[in-house]
């Protein structure tokens, strides 16, 4: 039962739109069809726009003011990092440099310290053996 009554309830209202469609129809064309209209329509729709983007920029500031990161930021450090990240490769690949030098200039020097050894060894054995007395054969 109380479906029916809701049913009469929603043909009733159906039937009061109806009947002021009807009466309004002529005056509404005629409202639509001027030149007013479209003009109030544009700048309505301007004005929606607008006071979405204000809406986002308030989103954003409160954000920012609660010290949350917007995209804004979080683009922001990105770039950062990105520009940090090439710097650190550069330098390792520096470092890396110079530690293959250092490490070509400590072989070299280690070669030259040899051949200096080597060559103050021979020297030396040739200076001692000619200081030497001769000995003779008997004793």
């Amino acid at each position: 039962m109380a479906e029916a009554s809701g049913s009469q309830g929603a043909n009733v209202f159906r039937q009061y739109v109806d009947d002021f469609l009807a009466a309004a129809a002529p005056g509404l064309e005629e409202v639509v069809n001027s030149r007013s209209f479209g003009a109030m329509l544009s700048q309505t729709a301007g004005n929606l726009v607008a006071m979405q983007r204000i809406g986002n920029e308030m989103a954003d500031l409160a954000l920012r003011n609660a010290r949350i990161a917007s995209r804004a930021d979080v683009t922001s450090l990105h770039r950062q990092l990105a520009r940090s990240e090439d710097k650190l490769e550069m330098v390792l690949e520096t470092v890396e440099r110079l530690e293959d030098e250092l490490a070509a200039e400590r072989a070299r020097h280690a070669e030259q310290s040899a051949e200096q050894a080597t060559q103050q060894s021979t020297q030396q054995s040739r200076t001692s053996g000619a200081s030497r007395p001769a000995r003779k054969q008997g004793e």
